[in-house]
């Protein structure tokens, strides 16, 4: 299989509530699961920050499906890589929500997700990231 990775950040198109924010996660993950894409999704304030992990052809597709989602818009991809192996390999669409203060100790956190500087220092610590939200989230 071609493991691809990309991460990319959009900003929210309308307030997220709660609600929104986990219609949205149930629904990539039913997709994500058979489509056997991992991942994570970043929420902060309206603001995305995602990694998202599987086969070439389905990461393209699904990057299709985001783009042209009405949800959210200036999406912009920081990284497209191919990779040996997988960060997030028990995550069909792990969720961190950043407005909650308890995630904020996490290495590489700001306030501006879509903020150019941030995201490419989050995505060069992405292994080291990893490592600390998923002990942060637990494997769910």
């Amino acid at each position: 299989m071609n493991l691809r990775r990309v991460v990319y950040t959009s900003i929210a198109s309308e307030a997220f509530d709660k609600r929104q924010l986990l219609d949205m996660l149930h629904q990539a993950r039913s997709y994500n699961a058979v489509d056997e894409i991992s991942g994570v999704l970043m929420h902060r304030e309206g603001e995305f920050f995602q990694v998202i992990e599987g086969e070439s052809t389905k990461v393209e597709d699904l990057l299709e499906r985001i783009q042209n989602d009405p949800r959210h818009n200036s999406m912009e991809i920081i990284h497209d890589e191919f990779a040996e192996a997988r960060l997030f390999p028990e995550w069909s669409m792990g969720c961190a929500d950043f407005d909650q203060p308890e995630l904020a100790f996490l290495p590489g956190v700001r306030g501006n997700l879509s903020n150019q500087t941030v995201s490419l220092e989050l995505n060069a610590r992405l292994p080291e990231f990893a490592t600390h939200l998923k002990q942060a989230l637990g494997a769910a």
